[in-house]
């Protein structure tokens, strides 16, 4: 049975792959940055609409079939951006795959910290397969050339989450059965952190779209982006084998300050040094980034919020995290790429989040983020 959420966790990642790479097939398509930020914020823009309509649909029924709907449906219609050159109508129809796909990771990571209490086991070692996934497949297209070979692997990623979907044990929502509307009666504390997170993400979001034009900007090969992030995700899977130890020992709040200051170091360093390897290798500084954020955000969802208002709140939680964030990361930051120059964007988003940091660990005093004793 715990297989099965290994599993899952390492297919549901490779889709977030594809869509992470896919800035590389708009730019040969010669289209601007500014235009590969909007297509790239597309889906973040959409996610703020479809999250809570679909975690309301998954909350009153058995999710595993809402996954294997929204995976299979999505496998098809992603040719449809392929098929098509046009500015306008790819970025219609990435909005309208965006409804679908921007939920599979929510309702999939939903079933599986469900399981977890239930059974168990520890979330955090299986979301560990999930960054695994997504760092062999990000290595794999750094080296596909083939625009087809690049669509059919997204393609298939997705139709095998459908599969997986069946193999998982049945998952009923928080809600089954019963009528509910989407609430925002939430700690107020759990919204500062949102705050915090879409301001921080964002840097995320444009270091990893825009890391193909930054190769190909400093005369790099656009190999180097896909090992580069594939090292990322490598990074992360430390993390997760001792990430309950850690927010236990350091609490929710110095998580966040930690990885928003390195997160500052790591975009730094890449727009100061010129040595393609090392920009690589810094790419490392993950293992306590993204990784970082997401985990101490998600364990406040999970441990302080009232079962019944966790759907809620899981959904808000993705809507920052994939939505807002993304929004700020990838059309601002694609203007000032545009503006002056993509390498100036990662020493912006640098500076940018170590004052967000600092500025989180003066101003937020909330009890609930401290460490447990």
């Amino acid at each position: 049975m715990i297989w099965s959420f290994w599993l899952l966790e390492f297919s549901i990642y490779i889709p977030m792959a594809f869509f992470t790479f896919i800035g590389n097939y708009f730019n040969q398509l010669g289209f601007s940055d500014l235009q590969n930020g909007l297509l790239g914020s597309t889906a973040a823009i959409i996610i703020l609409v479809s999250n809570p309509f679909w975690m309301h649909v998954s909350d009153r029924r058995v999710k595993n079939s809402i996954l294997a709907f929204i995976a299979f449906t999505t496998a098809l219609s992603l040719w449809l951006i392929y098929i098509f050159k046009d500015f306008w109508m790819i970025f219609i129809f990435a909005t309208s795959i965006g409804f679908l796909w921007t939920s599979i990771i929510p309702i999939a990571e939903s079933m599986a910290s469900y399981n977890a209490n239930k059974f168990g086991f520890s979330f955090g070692k299986a979301r560990m397969m999930g960054s695994l996934g997504y760092a062999l497949v990000m290595f794999v297209f750094g080296y596909v050339t083939n625009s087809f070979i690049f669509f059919l692997m997204g393609s298939l990623s997705f139709a095998f989450i459908g599969v997986i979907s069946f193999w998982v044990p049945k998952t009923q929502g928080y809600n089954t059965g019963q009528k509910t509307k989407f609430s925002f009666s939430l700690p107020f504390q759990f919204y500062r952190m949102l705050i915090f997170e879409i301001l921080i993400v964002s840097s995320n979001a444009f270091g990893l779209y825009f890391m193909p034009v930054f190769m190909k900007s400093r005369g790099y090969p656009v190999s180097f982006a896909g090992i580069s992030i594939a090292i990322q995700a490598l990074a992360e899977i430390p993390f997760f084998f001792l990430a309950d130890r850690i927010i236990k020992k350091l609490g929710v709040k110095r998580m966040l300050v930690i990885g928003a200051i390195i997160f500052g170091i790591r975009w730094i360093l890449t727009f100061l040094i010129m040595n393609p390897f090392i920009v690589v290798a810094l790419q490392s500084f993950e293992f306590f980034n993204w990784v970082a954020i997401y985990y101490a955000v998600f364990y406040y969802v999970n441990s302080k919020i009232n079962s019944s208002k966790r759907s809620d709140a899981h959904a808000l939680f993705w809507m920052t995290t994939s939505g807002l964030s993304m929004i700020f990361g990838d059309i601002f930051g694609g203007w000032i790429s545009n503006t002056f120059g993509v390498a100036n964007g990662y020493l912006f988003f640098g500076i940018f989040s170590i004052v967000i940091g600092l500025s989180y660990a003066i101003f937020e005093k909330s009890p609930d983020l401290k460490p447990e004793r």
